[in-house]
C-alpha cells in the first residue's frame, strides 16, 4: 500500500466571505507505508470575518536501515555478478554506466537507493554495490539517483 494523504475541509453550513484553508502533510521517506489525514469541518455558519485554516502534520517514518540494504545488496548483487562475468564491464566506467541503465529502467529500485542513501549515507551505497571484482564509482551512482 502506497502512502495516501489527505488534507480537507468539509463544510457542512454556509461560508460568507470567510477564508478557509485545508491543512499540510509533511512526509519523511521511510520503508513503511503511512495513511495521513488532516481535516477541518464546519458545521456552523460562518461570517465573513471567521478565518478558519486547518495545522500541519509532520509524519516521519523509521527506515530500518540494516534491512534495507541487505534487501538491495541482494537485488543488485545478482547484477553485479553478471557485470563481473565480462571483462569490459570490470573497467570501471563500462560497469558504472550499466548500473545506471538498470536503475533508470526501474524506477523502484533509485527509489529506494534514494531512500537508503538518506537514511544512511554514502556508506549504505559502498556496501551495496561492494564487489571483489567489479569497481562501480558509488559517487557517480549518489549523483544519479539524486537527479531528479
Amino acid at each position: 500500500m502506497a502512502n495516501e494523504n489527505d488534507a480537507s475541509v468539509n463544510i457542512g453550513g454556509s461560508v460568507n466571505k470567510s477564508k478557509v484553508r485545508g491543512g499540510k502533510i509533511d512526509t519523511v521517506l521511510g520503508t513503511e507505508p503511512t495513511k495521513n489525514n488532516v481535516s477541518v469541518s464546519i458545521d456552523k455558519d460562518v461570517t465573513d470575518s471567521s478565518k478558519i485554516e486547518a495545522g500541519t502534520i509532520k509524519v516521519s517514518e523509521s527506515i530500518d536501515i540494516a534491512k534495507l540494504k541487505a534487501e538491495l545488496r541482494a537485488e543488485i548483487q545478482p547484477f553485479v555478478e553478471q557485470l563481473a562475468e565480462s571483462a569490459i564491464t570490470r573497467n570501471e566506467a563500462v560497469a558504472t554506466e550499466a548500473i545506471k541503465e538498470e536503475i533508470k529502467a526501474n524506477l523502484t529500485l533509485k527509489q529506494r537507493l534514494l531512500r537508503a542513501l538518506k537514511a544512511g549515507g554514502i556508506e549504505t551505497l559502498k556496501a551495496i554495490f561492494n564487489h571483489p571484482v567489479v569497481s562501480i564509482s558509488v559517487e557517480t551512482i549518489k549523483g544519479f539517483i539524486e537527479a531528479s
